[in-house]
């Protein structure tokens, strides 16, 4: 069954009951899925009202421009179902909990010289350019008290889509620091785990976070339940 396929059988209830049940339970767990399906509903009620009413008089090129640019829509959101769809548990979990950490160390603990190489490191990281941030960590991530920088360096790893190098920097994070927690670390390393599939060993990070009050504490026992 092709990406159109799948979508048209869905909207109009030709999908199996085992397929229907797994095309929901994706829409259930992915909020942002189930208002891109209803985008998709309405644009496919849009495609037929639309033509209905150019059957009834001459077509334009501004009517095929409209015609094409739903159907793109159509193509896009159905696209992005295909490939959730695709994804192993592990990679569902990332997908719906994963979220880069904002930037919460103070200027002072690495210092106000633009031409100080963590300053510019967090001024890439805070800019988005993860590659160029990751780079810029490396060099100082040897330094003593530098667990802000492993933690800060491996979320870089993940958003560049490497959680085999990001999750031994998360791990080096004992929280010896109160801005490099080692339950936020822990977060980040599960995610990393699931992002390659490893349900166990990202469950046994999840139960750091879990154990002690911080920002990803009731969402980590979400997640431990739901795996039980």
């Amino acid at each position: 069954m092709d990406l159109q396929e799948l979508v048209d059988n869905y909207l109009e209830g030709k999908l199996s009951p085992e397929d229907r049940k797994l095309f929901e339970s994706l829409i259930a767990d992915n909020p942002k899925y189930k208002a891109e399906l209803i985008q998709l509903e309405k644009g496919r009620a849009a495609v037929e009202l639309f033509e209905q009413s150019t059957r009834r008089r001459p077509s334009s090129l501004k009517s095929w421009l409209f015609s094409a640019a739903i159907a793109c829509v159509l193509v896009l959101s159905g696209y992005l179902l295909w490939i959730t769809l695709g994804m192993s548990p592990g990679e569902k979990l990332y997908a719906k909990y994963y979220e880069p950490l904002p930037n919460q160390v103070p200027k002072s603990a690495y210092g106000e010289l633009a031409a100080d190489i963590k300053t510019q490191a967090f001024q890439a990281y805070d800019a988005g350019d993860f590659e160029k941030a990751a780079a810029l960590f490396r060099q100082v991530e040897s330094q003593p008290d530098s667990e802000y920088i492993l933690l800060y360096y491996g979320i870089c790893q993940l958003e560049l889509g490497r959680p085999e190098k990001a999750i031994p920097l998360l791990n080096l994070v004992n929280g010896e620091t109160a801005i490099a927690p080692k339950e936020v670390a822990a977060w980040y390393e599960a995610l990393g785990y699931f992002k390659m599939n490893m349900l166990d060993k990202g469950t046994q990070s999840l139960q750091v976070t879990a154990s002690s009050p911080n920002p990803y504490q009731a969402q980590a026992k979400t997640i431990i339940e739901s795996l039980k």
